[in-house]
């Protein structure tokens, strides 16, 4: 049922989608919770970053009426990281979320022929673990080769062979320029900031015969704080797989022109194939959809992008 007081937006093509929500920050209202819950979607996905630590931004997303999956981000666990241990407010989010919360996690997905497969929550990328002490406390997981060990473990308790992947932050091995899909733009600017685990277990998956069309994450935000004002590249298709980062921070926002913009991204998939990958940017007013992938017969072909993937 939809809740009062909030205004309706603009519909956009929604057909049993995939639904993924980039980085909240706190940007999450009722009027998302309604406009999703009109979507009918096949499963709504958050890839982290619902807030600082912030059990409230956990319910939220637990509270949805339509099917819901999460990872949590670095934001999510930010004080654990400090402390090197779990506080209560993480432990009390973990536990709001439940199975709800994708951690070394998989998650059929009948009406696409795909199993969704959660990668390590909390990343903050880069070469570190940053806390292995909070990861050991929580997963048992002390470094990039037990944690990727643990996202292929969740792969292979999958019923399809075709897995989606959700991670918070993406996988080394996708550039090296800040303004790369998960490349470094902060204090020194440059380098892959990518999860070294994520990288080995795609690797290990593709030895084991499973196919990956997707792998969706964010973190990196869409507006690099190097060079200041410039942007990142959103997508990136390879001959086996589509990566997409999300995070567009924040996701609603003002236009000049006064109108409240939110962002939404969808997946079309069926029989365990890729068919397009949008981003849609909702107004009361308007609606924009912007194609980052669409493949005609379904297999993923770098010969066949569209919109701003690259």
């Amino acid at each position: 049922m939809r809740e009062p007081g909030h205004p309706e937006l603009r519909p956009c093509d929604s057909s049993r989608k995939l639904w993924f929500i980039g980085d909240l920050h706190g940007h999450f209202d009722e009027t998302d919770a309604n406009f999703l819950g009109d979507r009918d979607p096949a499963l709504v996905v958050f890839v982290g970053d619902l807030g600082d630590e912030n059990p409230r931004m956990a319910q939220r997303v637990a509270d949805l009426q339509v099917p819901t999956r999460c990872i949590l981000g670095n934001h999510d666990a930010w004080l654990s990281f400090r402390q090197k241990a779990a506080t209560p407010a993480l432990l009390e989010s973990l536990a709001i979320l439940g199975d709800k919360h994708m951690a070394y996690d998989c998650h059929d997905i009948e009406s696409a022929g795909v199993s969704l497969v959660g990668a390590r929550p909390f990343s903050w990328g880069g070469p570190s673990l940053r806390s292995p002490e909070l990861y050991t406390e929580l997963y048992g997981v002390g470094d990039h080769e037990a944690s990727a060990a643990r996202i292929v473990e969740a792969a292979e308790r999958a019923r399809f062979k075709s897995i989606v992947v959700v991670a918070h932050n993406g996988p080394y091995g996708l550039g090296k320029q800040s303004s790369d899909i998960f490349g470094k733009d902060f204090g020194r600017p440059g380098g892959d900031w990518g999860d070294l685990d994520l990288q080995l277990a795609l690797r290990e998956l593709e030895k084991r015969g499973f196919r990956v069309p997707l792998v969706v994450a964010g973190h990196m935000h869409h507006v690099l704080s190097y060079p200041r004002g410039a942007y990142r590249k959103r997508c990136v298709v390879t001959d086996r797989t589509v990566y997409v980062n999300v995070a567009r921070v924040p996701r609603i926002h003002r236009t000049s022109e006064g109108a409240t913009v939110r962002h939404y991204a969808s997946a079309s998939l069926r029989d365990g194939r890729l068919l397009a990958f949008e981003e849609h940017y909702v107004s009361a007013d308007n609606s924009n959809t912007v194609t980052l992938f669409a493949g005609k017969t379904g297999h993923v072909d770098a010969r066949e992008l569209g919109g701003a993937c690259e």
